[in-house]
């Protein structure tokens, strides 16, 4: 099998080539983009943020608005990193949090931590259970990879819907270069879809969808290049983001947890991305993550290419975890096996 001799990016990736020098496109992407976004001195950094803040600042004074900013916050380490990032600028955001039900007792713990701190506004929308269960159900059974679509949707729209509400135009993404370089396009959806949602809902759901949040392209691209309400803004690209001191400095600033993979903050994406994605669709996004952390000098290849030789999986826990989501979805064995044939 073709793999690139960097990272371990692989043939079994949709729009993998190798270059003579058995460099993948995406490492070659990366060498070409990230001065872009990483490989700041000092100096560089602290203009970057100087700058966002009196941005910020200015629009907020001279709006009136209560707050700076606004940032959704998952338990995860990017986004935790990213009120970390606001909490030292000195801005005063308003923190909201979508709960659909699958959050982990650490992300629920490393909320709590983070705020205690801060002492940040907060609001949390607790999503119609037996709505969005059933919402759920209708991307399993319709065989589609971004399962986790629904949850995506609703994060964005719970976040441009609140920022309108209160006025606020700065919404701070934890969206990153470093982590998150390569996409695969046919591995996901644009989350802002919800006529995509809509379509898949009623092929496959029971449940009307009365209070899910939802957004449209035309809304999203309105609010940001035409009405210009809404600017987004990646505060993780202006400081040299790296995963692993940021996991450090949480846990000096909030006592915050890590957790085994990237967003494992969500028992849902825990075992779609462990299970699901690499039974059902032969995905592994392992390889997309460990791949960036080595272009990022956080993960030797060799120690990449170990933990790939493993299940994606934590077999010991496995019964457990499986029961546990099967269960949640009011799904029998059968069915699920049934889902995971198609």
């Amino acid at each position: 099998m073709e793999i690139c001799k960097n990272c371990v990016m692989d043939e079994t990736i949709e729009g993998f080539l190798l270059d003579e020098n058995n460099i993948c496109n995406f490492c070659n992407d990366w060498e070409n983009r990230k001065n872009y976004y990483i490989n700041f001195d000092d100096k560089q950094i602290h203009e970057n943020l100087s700058n966002i803040k009196k941005e910020v600042k200015d629009h907020s004074f001279k709006s009136n608005s209560k707050y700076d900013c606004l940032v959704g916050l998952s338990g995860g380490k990017d986004s935790s990193f990213v009120v970390y990032n606001i909490w030292k600028m000195g801005l005063n955001p308003l923190i909201i949090h979508l709960d659909n039900g699958w959050g982990t007792l650490t992300s629920n713990s490393n909320i709590s931590r983070i705020l205690q701190k801060t002492n940040f506004d907060y609001k949390t929308l607790v999503l119609d259970w037996e709505e969005f269960k059933d919402l759920q159900l209708s991307f399993l059974k319709a065989g589609v990879p971004d399962i986790e679509l629904p949850t995506d949707h609703a994060i964005l729209a719970y976040v441009y819907n609140n920022a309108l509400k209160e006025n606020i135009k700065y919404i701070f993404s934890g969206i990153n270069f470093a982590t998150e370089h390569s996409t695969i396009p046919s591995w996901g959806w644009r989350k802002d879809d919800f006529n995509h949602i809509k379509k898949i809902h009623k092929t496959f759901g029971k449940e009307k969808l009365k209070s899910f949040p939802k957004i449209y392209p035309f809304k999203r691209f309105f609010y940001e290049n035409i009405s210009k309400k809404i600017k987004v803004i990646n505060i993780l690209d202006n400081i040299n983001y790296n995963s692993h001191k940021a996991s450090k400095i949480l846990a000096e600033e909030f006592g915050w947890t890590p957790y085994e993979e990237k967003h494992h903050e969500s028992f849902f994406t825990m075992f779609f991305q462990t299970y699901i994605l690499p039974n059902k669709f032969k995905i592994d996004k392992r390889k997309l993550h460990y791949s960036c952390l080595i272009r990022n000098k956080e993960m030797e290849r060799s120690e990449a290419i170990n933990a790939l030789s493993l299940p994606s999986y934590n077999t010991q826990n496995f019964n457990q975890n499986k029961n546990f989501f099967l269960k949640k979805l009011s799904l029998s064995d059968e069915e699920f096996n049934d889902i995971m044939n198609q």
